[in-house]
């Protein structure tokens, strides 16, 4: 999944590896995350396990631009990444998704604030 946001790029991917494969995964994917957050356009590379589950992960990169992530989706590290949890994982298709845009709190805020911008205000006396 992936956010864009004036260009910007949010890409996330989730894993489940059999317990077995646990182990040689998160070895993998952290000898990569220093490589990947030193990509050019790279804001940030995270790798995260799921409480309720010890044998699945997700991915969440973010990108300056659609061109970065696309340049990331090129390269070598990516390629080896992809290899490893297509191998380890126990579901052969690896699926990254890029996320809508979500705005920020100021939109949050208008959001919730405009039905009652309209309404009429209730005095107590």
């Amino acid at each position: 999944m992936a956010i864009e946001s004036n260009g910007e790029i949010i890409s996330t991917a989730r894993v489940t590896v059999p317990s077995e494969h646990r182990r040689e995964l998160c070895l993998t994917i952290s000898s990569l995350l220093d490589l990947i957050r030193r990509e050019a356009g790279c804001r940030g590379y995270r790798f995260y396990g799921e409480q309720d589950d010890p044998n699945s992960f997700i991915l969440i990169g973010e990108w300056e631009t659609r061109e970065a992530w696309d340049q990331h989706l090129s390269s070598d590290t990516f390629s080896i990444l992809l290899g490893s949890l297509k191998l380890l994982s126990t579901d052969p298709h690896v699926d990254f998704k890029l996320l809508s845009h979500l705005k920020g709190i100021e939109e949050v805020t208008k959001a919730r604030c405009e039905p009652f911008k309209e309404a009429t205000p209730l005095f107590i006396t």
